[in-house]
């Protein structure tokens, strides 16, 4: 697949893509929270680099055998991307899929890259065999909600606080159907 004549692939990631991922992470905190998330938050997740590289590693080695997963995007091979799922986290809705993190690098939004993995990630859960899937977002969060929105994501009504360091941020939660069609 090409994009703006760049080399774009979506894969699973691997524990030597941590590092990548966490950067991309933090960066895409930091620019997409400015706003939403405390200042002295988003000031401060740079300090947590090698924390928040250690857990994505985790998360790489133990996302098959929980049965989640983690992809990432590359342009021309740089990680810039990364999206994460598997069934959801919510009490009583474990036979939901859902994308537990989807975040791109804002040195390449509007590239592509976060429709790119949407796309795997929706079709890695519906080969799961989820018939729908949820994600929660800050309500405060306008650009991803638009994005979330055109890629067929419906708000359904649930409401959740979110805390960070001290402070409560709304989050709502997003539903869509998965089809079928496709499974392996």
């Amino acid at each position: 697949m090409t994009n703006s004549a760049m080399a774009m692939v979506v894969r699973p990631a691997k524990v030597a893509d941590a590092g990548s991922i966490a950067t991309s992470h933090i960066r895409s905190w930091q620019s997409g929270y400015a706003g939403v998330v405390s200042g002295e938050v988003l000031q401060g997740l740079g300090s947590k680099l090698v924390e928040r590289t250690l857990r994505w590693q985790a998360n790489i080695l133990g996302a098959e055998t929980e049965g989640h997963f983690v992809l990432v995007c590359e342009l021309d091979g740089e990680v810039v991307g990364i999206l994460a799922g598997g069934p959801c986290r919510d009490a009583g809705h474990e036979a939901l899929g859902e994308v537990h993190a989807c975040y791109v690098d804002p040195d390449h939004w509007r590239k592509g890259v976060a429709s790119a993995l949407m796309d795997a990630g929706i079709e890695r859960l519906t080969k799961a065999g989820h018939t729908e899937a949820v994600l929660w977002v800050l309500a405060d969060n306008a650009r991803a909600r638009s994005f979330y929105e055109r890629h067929s994501w419906i708000a359904d009504g649930a409401e959740k606080m979110y805390e960070l360091e001290g402070d409560r941020y709304l989050e709502l939660r997003y539903r869509r159907p998965l089809s079928q069609g496709s499974v392996a």
